[in-house]
């Protein structure tokens, strides 16, 4: 998608980007190409100049596996469109904490998911392993992270060095005309949670961690099923949506594999997500 695109380059909005696909100009190399021919593209003298040189920029940029170039020059409600370039060096990611402020709260697990797998940061285990196993990815993959997860990590892992993009598929959502939280965006895309496990939301992580702290010996487990639910389904999600996004598109641009949404074979205790349920609707 990203040698389709156009609206990262500076001066050159959703409209100009839209008259140049119209024109026939549907790719960095077709636009190049009519740039040294003897074409008249929508574009003024002074953008033509700037358009060859950040063209230039992103072909060397891509080649070279650089997505903070992307991250910097798109949109927010566009970064979407890194994700099939840079896929494969993605990592998905969500936290849960005890409370909502990055200054007086603490982080007690850390989800991730990759190629490899899942893979859980737990608070008095292995929390400070997370700096070093996320260094090496080009793509950070999140819900609401730029506002929440991402404040919450850099104030507990100072230095904390994350990829140089970072895809929030709120805002995605937002462009899609989509609202809501994560869980509320997968049962409109029809790529739910299973059973019990779609009762579950960020207060009910803190209470399960209390729980866990209490000798609750299924708290910690159910708590990470949970988080994991939530990386995993953000892969489904972004699947999902980018295909929806380029339907949307006035030019040809093909669909990526929308896989199974990943299957967790981790325990959690039903019962006790039951009880918390309970517990939490009529205050006891």
């Amino acid at each position: 998608m990203l040698r389709h695109t156009f609206i990262h380059i500076p001066g050159v909005g959703k409209v100009t980007e839209k008259r140049l696909w119209e024109c026939g100009v549907r790719s960095w190399e077709e636009c190049l190409s009519a740039l040294g021919g003897s074409e008249k593209l929508p574009l003024s003298l002074r953008a033509l100049k700037v358009v060859e040189s950040h063209l230039e920029d992103s072909h060397r940029s891509l080649s070279q596996g650089e997505a903070g170039f992307f991250e910097e020059w798109l949109p927010s409600g566009e970064k979407w469109r890194m994700y099939s370039d840079f896929a494969g060096g993605a990592v998905f990611l969500d936290i849960e904490t005890t409370g909502l402020s990055s200054f007086w709260n603490d982080i007690t697990i850390i989800g991730v998911y990759d190629s490899q797998g899942p893979k859980v940061f737990v608070k008095g285990q292995n929390l400070g392993d997370f700096p070093a196993a996320v260094g090496n990815y080009t793509l950070l993959i999140t819900y609401n992270g730029k506002q929440f997860d991402v404040p919450f990590l850099k104030a507990h892992f100072p230095g904390l060095k994350l990829p140089d993009a970072h895809l929030d598929l709120r805002f995605f959502m937002s462009s899609l005309g989509l609202s809501g939280g994560l869980k509320k965006i997968e049962r409109v895309l029809s790529i739910g949670r299973e059973g019990p496990l779609r009762e579950v939301d960020g207060y009910m992580a803190v209470r399960l961690w209390q729980e866990h702290l209490k000798g609750n010996r299924t708290a910690l487990e159910t708590l990470i099923r949970y988080n994991l639910e939530d990386v995993v389904g953000l892969k489904a999600v972004v699947e999902r949506a980018y295909n929806m996004a380029i339907k949307r598109l006035p030019l040809p641009v093909p669909s990526i594999h929308e896989g199974e949404r990943p299957r967790l074979d981790l325990p959690y205790d039903s019962e006790l997500i039951t009880w918390l349920r309970r517990t939490i609707d009529y205050g006891h």
